[in-house]
């Protein structure tokens, strides 16, 4: 794959502001949407909220919105669905994603690369670092497409080179040896440090420079630049372009309770209250005021009637993605942890009728109450292992049995990956040993050596 950076001319979708507006709210996390609710309910004079409702308070909110249902969202007659409007678009706020869209666009790539980049950008967080593995992003778009995993790989590698570089990486020691890769270093100190962050990081990070001195046969003034090269590199090239807030806390947009023997979802009142049009502005042409006065109302009226659509339509969206969730993940809700099953995006897309990317960046950010704790949406989604059963096993659900072999282990005789991995076994689970440490380190659990205690 030949790159080039080139300028040209190219069509783009045009949307109406009340289409961006419907994919900014969607997009909004539980305090966003709040927020926005609050700005406009002080903005704009025409609407009112509902009542106080209770917390998770269920409500047969359809007669709130029968007056709007012809009142179409889009300015014109377009064929175009909103949900296929959301593919094409980025969030405002995803600054670090809108960049590298940007570069992606001036380089001299295939449509389809371009498409394939939009899709692993969608999977970067505001640290520059993909919150999936490229194995299991392609296992939930392109499994099954004419898209080769090859594919997927070249074009990653093609982003992890972009400004910033070492985005779109699996962690901080891929996007570290991308940095320095990419430096102009001479390159033989350039091959240790690469050597050193790939085989002897964690020795790097306990800073036992002499391990490392002594099994590279690298001279003490080698790894002081080595190691002043390391720490010149940015750990979180993501945070270097714009802006971006990390919210401390999380308020839960749905929560499941069991009602008799069944389970229900019901949305969190306090995030999204019921709001309304005051009836008294509805007839503008019986109201008598100036045609100044008139026109304000007009306007104000438009706008709230275009956002009460909007956040139904997000709510309603929301709503049928954790009916979906809840529906394949049964076994989760009356179990636990230890029962949720591989689940991926196209299985749920079909089931709502969007497009995968829809359900990847409405798993993101939105959060839901459930028995055993609060969960991200995206938390259901997992990939499987499957044994010689032919039975299926989430990631999620493995890393749990990891957790509690480790957590009833003996602390004066640790259990060994290699132990863990028969105990696996013993539940017809089979892992490779280092499969076994990557789902540990990945629970930021230490090795037997060091959890041993006297």
């Amino acid at each position: 794959m030949k790159l080039n950076l080139s300028s040209k001319q190219t069509s783009k979708l045009s949307i109406s502001t009340q289409l961006q507006n419907a994919i900014k709210l969607l997009q909004m996390s539980a305090v966003e949407i709040n927020q926005e609710i609050q700005n406009i309910f002080e903005s704009n004079p025409l609407i009112e909220k509902e009542d106080n409702c209770e917390e998770y308070e269920e409500d047969n909110c359809e007669e709130h919105y029968s007056h709007y249902k012809d009142y179409n969202l889009s300015e014109n007659k377009s064929i175009t669905s909103t949900s296929d409007i959301i593919e094409k678009t980025i969030a405002e706020e995803d600054s670090l994603q809108k960049y590298l869209i940007w570069q992606i666009q001036l380089l001299n790539i295939s449509e389809q690369d371009k498409k394939i980049a939009e899709t692993i950008i969608d999977y970067i967080n505001n640290d520059g670092y993909l919150i999936k593995d490229i194995l299991d992003i392609f296992d939930d778009i392109y499994d099954g497409s004419d898209i080769s995993i090859d594919e997927l790989i070249a074009v990653q590698h093609l982003i992890q080179n972009l400004d910033p570089e070492g985005t779109g990486t699996n962690g901080i020691q891929e996007s570290l040896v991308i940095q320095v890769q990419n430096s102009d270093l001479e390159s033989n100190i350039k091959n240790k440090t690469c050597l050193i962050i790939n085989e002897y990081f964690k020795e790097y990070a306990d800073k036992n420079f002499e391990i490392i001195m002594k099994n590279l046969n690298i001279s003490k003034e080698e790894i002081i630049l080595i190691d002043k090269i390391i720490k010149r590199q940015n750990a979180r090239p993501g945070l270097c372009v714009g802006k971006n807030e990390i919210c401390d806390y999380i308020i839960p947009d749905l929560k499941v309770i069991k009602k008799g023997t069944d389970w229900i979802i019901v949305p969190n009142k306090l995030v999204s209250p019921d709001i309304k049009i005051n009836e008294k502005y509805i007839n503008i042409s019986s109201l008598k005021i100036s045609d100044e006065d008139k026109e304000y109302v007009k306007n104000n009226l438009q706008e709230a009637k275009s956002f009460i659509k909007n956040i139904k339509y997000r709510n309603d969206t929301l709503l049928s993605l954790a009916e979906s969730i809840l529906s394949n993940q049964i076994d989760f809700f009356n179990c636990g942890i230890e029962k949720v099953k591989p689940m991926v995006l196209n299985e749920v897309a079909k089931d709502i009728n969007v497009h995968e990317s829809t359900v990847s960046r409405l798993t993101n950010g939105k959060y839901i109450d459930t028995p055993y704790g609060i969960f991200e949406l995206k938390f259901f989604f997992s990939s499987s292992i499957i044994n010689d059963f032919g039975d299926n096993f989430s990631s999620v659900s493995i890393k749990e049995k990891i957790k509690k072999i480790i957590h009833s282990e003996d602390k004066s005789n640790p259990f060994s990956d290699e132990k863990i991995t028969d105990l696996l076994s013993n539940q017809n689970i089979k892992l490779a040993r280092r499969t076994v440490a990557k789902y540990r380190e990945s629970l930021n659990l230490m090795p037997s050596s060091k959890r041993k205690t006297k």
